[in-house]
C-alpha cells in the first residue's frame, strides 16, 4: 500500500467514518471556485453564440438582459454545475475538492453512485444549502450522519483515511 491513488488502494470498512460538516463546507467552497470559473466560460460561450446586443434590451436608461437569456444562461449554468459534480461523483466519487479534503460520495456499501442519484443529490443540495444550511445541519440529527440531500438520494459522503506516504 505504498503508492496508488485512494481508488487503488484497498481500504478497512471500519477506517471509514462519516465525514464531518467543516470538511464538506471546505471542500464545497474549493469546488465553488471551480464551478464559478466553469461559468464563467458557459456565459462566454452563450452570449457568444447568440451575441450581446441580441441578448440584451435597454429599458429607459438602463441595460438589461433579456429574459429570455436570463432564462438561457441560468439554466446553462445549472446544467453545467450539475454536469461538474456528477461527472466527479459518478466516475471516482470525488470532486476536486473532495479529493483535496479526504472525502468521497458514495453509497452506503461503498459502491459507486448512479447518475440518477447524482441528479437527487445535487438538485436537493442547493435549498438544503440556500435555506441557511438546514439540510447540512440535519446530518447532527441523523443516525447515520447523512445531510439531507445524501438522505434523498440515498448516498453517503466519507472521510477517507491517509493513505501510507501521507502518513510519512
Amino acid at each position: 500500500m505504498s503508492s496508488g491513488t485512494i481508488n487503488d488502494m484497498k481500504i478497512n470498512p471500519q477506517d471509514i467514518k462519516p465525514a464531518p460538516l467543516w470538511r464538506r463546507l471546505a471542500a464545497m467552497a474549493y469546488d465553488s471556485i471551480l464551478v464559478l470559473a466553469i461559468w464563467m466560460v458557459v456565459v462566454f460561450i452563450v452570449l457568444s453564440l447568440f451575441g450581446v446586443d441580441n441578448a440584451r434590451t435597454v429599458d429607459g436608461e438602463t441595460v438589461t438582459l433579456d429574459p429570455l437569456y436570463r432564462i438561457l444562461v441560468l439554466a446553462s449554468m445549472v446544467f453545467s454545475a450539475w454536469a461538474f459534480f456528477g461527472w466527479f461523483w459518478t466516475h471516482s466519487g470525488q470532486t476536486l475538492g473532495m479529493q483535496a479534503w479526504r472525502l468521497k460520495a458514495q453509497n452506503a456499501d461503498g459502491s459507486g453512485i448512479t447518475l440518477k442519484q447524482s441528479l437527487i443529490r445535487f438538485f436537493a443540495a442547493i435549498p438544503a444549502f440556500v435555506i441557511l444550511g438546514a439540510g447540512y445541519f440535519y446530518l447532527w440529527f441523523n443516525p447515520q450522519r447523512q445531510t439531507l440531500h445524501e438522505k434523498l438520494s440515498d448516498s453517503v459522503t466519507v472521510m477517507l483515511p491517509l493513505m501510507e506516504k501521507d502518513k510519512a
